[in-house]
């Protein structure tokens, strides 16, 4: 007896809905984007992408392993909320499976019916085979009847030939196997395969769309549901796959790293193109956005820290099995660890350089064209209810605040609403600069500004919890003007630059990501969200609500749309400061600060240079500094050769604002060593005759 899909059931699988799925990759532990199967950008933490998925009750879920073979799986920073234990793929699915409130399909590095078990009793629903199910066509039909047809997967990954018609290629994508799709296709069916999740190498990353005309050559041969894969750039794309293909079920994965509220959005332009799916889920009380926290786990974890610091017991200063060898970017000075997720090439080139690569060769017609779109996107989502105002603009009073304005009311003709969060760090030159943009572009200006003392407490809690004072800074910015938005019924909020974009690579150019809920509670929350501190240090609900993200609900209902203005025009720091300076009368300050050799940046915050960034240079053994000699490196502007000397110089130095801060928060300068000495990276530092010692570039 073998198990296979009957002509009967296989009639029956088309009465079911279809599907809309999204997939994410993993390598090495993080979630990432792909394009062509050979470039990988980090988008971040697994647990904290699929629970945004759960918030959203999508219908599947498939993830995918592409780590290589000889390759752990690790986070790369401890100071984020969600953590796994282990570096093994069944450590990472066990974590994942907590917060996976849908069907889950695993795959990759799959080779026997044991790595089969193992996923299942881990959280799997089903598992996909590919190379392995080509090397042995027999671990198809063994899994069947072992499993269930309805667990077993076969995956492919197919490339168009130059003659016509398109191959099978195994190994990511890398070796040709001479197999036609289809074929491939149904015997994986006769094989007791239950479902084909096909994939266009083709039109991997691209954003064209779907392979119709190849989907709908694998579909027409199996009787089993197929799963359309690959190209997906915008949402109609989906309902071709099923209506034109012939799929049972489509899915992507980097379209639904780009945009705030994508899934359900996605599924919302299916429905109304007539493909009859699962009615839009969103809200549902059993579907929480925001996480909920372990009370005692978490008290347990400050207390644990609390005790690492008197003692000095530092997990950095352990003896270690393996020490972790660092190595750095070869064009730029970027650490293989660091607090902005990337990764590298087979030149070991950082994907910050390679996407700084790619910009730089955009030309100026298609810089043209992206202000075009940027032009259609004010003209959709530009305020029509009579509201005084078209467009929310995030300000810090800074270069590129000045810089944005400049662009949207100068050249756009539009009539911003400036906002602002005030952490109450901001230098005497930048407090001027802020305060003057009222007058000289002559608009409206809200600043907010949280009471001081809980700006004290949440000074000190995210620093004993997270390492980073600054967390309300962080987490204000990007919460604030959008609260604003939908409070003034104002749908289009404007940023600068995407930060990780920019120093990191974290996206291609050609992504266009906006402002996401799980974006800003990952990177810029460490994963903890406002109702984290309520009861810490007294903290009530009503006193965190500025830090209350706008509900899934009420944005979908506005359509509100968080736009980072660099996706559209030309950015480059050095430029903006000579155009506001002379124009608006922008102020440098003569004072160089401590910690890197620019002084035209974060003049609203000064811990941003100082204090807080220091505490980067403590976790991850680098600073400011290196950030700004990447940026210039990228440039044009600095050898790598002068960027190591900077960085040598600036980043170790200890601050002047520590004080200000101390004081601030009244907190020693003892204590706030200790502390911040539990948070050094073990894979950064080491402890040498009673000295913290790190590998020098």
């Amino acid at each position: 007896m073998r198990a296979t899909a009957e002509p009967t059931a296989a009639k029956r699988t088309t009465g079911a809905r279809p599907r809309l799925i999204p997939v994410l990759l993993l390598k090495n532990g993080l979630i990432v984007r792909s394009q062509l199967f050979t470039v990988h950008q980090v988008i971040g933490n697994p647990m904290s992408t699929v629970q945004r998925l759960s918030s959203w009750n999508v219908d599947e879920l498939v993830i995918l392993d592409i780590s290589r073979a000889d390759s752990g799986h690790d986070l790369r920073r401890d100071d984020l909320q969600q953590q796994y234990a282990g570096e093994t793929v069944l450590d990472v699915l066990r974590e994942i499976s907590k917060v996976c409130f849908m069907p889950l399909t695993f795959g990759g590095r799959i080779r026997t019916l044991k790595d089969i078990e193992e996923r299942l009793a881990n959280g799997a629903d089903k598992v996909t085979l590919n190379t392995a199910a080509l090397l042995d066509a027999e671990l198809v039909q063994k899994a069947a009847l072992r499993f269930g047809t309805q667990c077993i997967v076969v995956s492919m990954d197919a490339r168009k030939r130059p003659e016509g018609g398109w191959e099978v290629f195994s190994g990511g994508g890398q070796n040709p196997t001479g197999l036609d799709p289809a074929d491939w296709a149904a015997e994986a069916e006769r094989l007791g395969a239950g479902e084909i999740l096909l994939n266009s190498i083709d039109r991997d990353g691209s954003g064209l769309g779907y392979d119709v005309e190849l989907i709908r050559h694998v579909s027409g041969r199996v009787g089993i549901p197929v799963v359309a894969c690959g190209g997906v750039g915008a949402y109609q794309h989906f309902s071709a796959g099923i209506a034109q293909g012939g799929a049972s079920a489509v899915a992507a994965a980097n379209i639904f790293h780009f945009f705030e509220l994508s899934y359900p959005l996605a599924k919302q332009a299916c429905l109304e193109a007539g493909i009859p799916m699962r009615p839009l889920g969103l809200g549902a009380r059993y579907f929480r956005r925001e996480p909920s926290y372990d009370r005692a786990r978490e008290d347990a974890r400050i207390e644990t820290r609390l005790r690492q610091a008197r003692e000095q017991d530092y997990p950095a200063a352990r003896p270690r099995a393996k020490q972790s060898s660092l190595s750095w970017c070869k064009r730029c000075v970027y650490p293989s660890l660091s607090a902005t997720p990337m990764d590298y090439d087979r030149n070991g080139v950082c994907t910050g350089c390679q996407m700084a690569d790619m910009k730089a060769k955009i030309p100026a017609a298609e810089w043209s064209r992206r202000r075009e779109l940027l032009r259609a996107i004010i003209e959709r989502g530009c305020c029509r209810d009579g509201s005084r105002h078209d467009v929310v603009i995030a300000v810090s009073g800074g270069k590129d605040s000045y810089f944005q304005v400049h662009v949207l009311k100068e050249e756009f003709g539009l009539n911003p609403l400036l906002v602002t969060y005030d952490g109450n760090n901001y230098t005497e030159v930048g407090w001027r600069n802020l305060l003057r943009m009222r007058e000289v572009f002559n608009v409206d200006h809200i600043i907010v500004r949280p009471a001081v003392e809980t700006l004290r407490k949440l000074n000190r809690l995210a620093f004993i919890v997270m390492g980073d004072m600054n967390w309300h800074g962080h987490c204000g910015i990007m919460t604030v003007p959008m609260m604003t938005a939908v409070r003034h019924r104002i749908p289009l909020v404007f940023y600068g630059e995407h930060g990780y974009a920019d120093l990191c690579g974290q996206f291609s150019m050609d992504d266009f990501p906006e402002v996401s809920y799980r974006y800003r509670l990952e990177h810029f929350a460490r994963g903890y969200e406002w109702n984290y501190f309520i009861g810490r240090e007294g903290l009530t609900e009503q006193e965190l609500a500025l830090w209350r993200y706008p509900g899934d609900k009420e944005m979908l209902e506005l359509g509100l749309r968080g736009i980072f203005l660099g996706n559209y025009t030309h950015w480059e720091a050095n430029e903006h400061i000579k155009l506001v300076t002379q124009r608006y009368g922008f102020e440098v300050p003569t004072e160089p600060f401590d910690r890197t050799y620019r002084t035209m940046s974060n003049l609203d915050d000064m811990h941003e240079n100082g204090v807080h960034d220091y505490l980067k240079y403590v976790k991850f053994g680098y600073g400011r500094a290196t950030d700004h000699t990447c940026k210039d490196i990228r440039a044009g502007l600095m050898t790598r050769e002068r960027a190591m000397e900077l960085v040598r110089q600036y980043d170790p130095v200890r601050p002047r604002d520590l004080q200000r801060w101390l004081a601030y928060v009244g907190m020693s300068e003892e204590e706030f060593d200790r502390i911040a000495d539990t948070f050094r990276d073990p894979r950064v530092w080491r402890r040498e005759q009673g000295r913290w010692v790190r590998d020098l570039l």
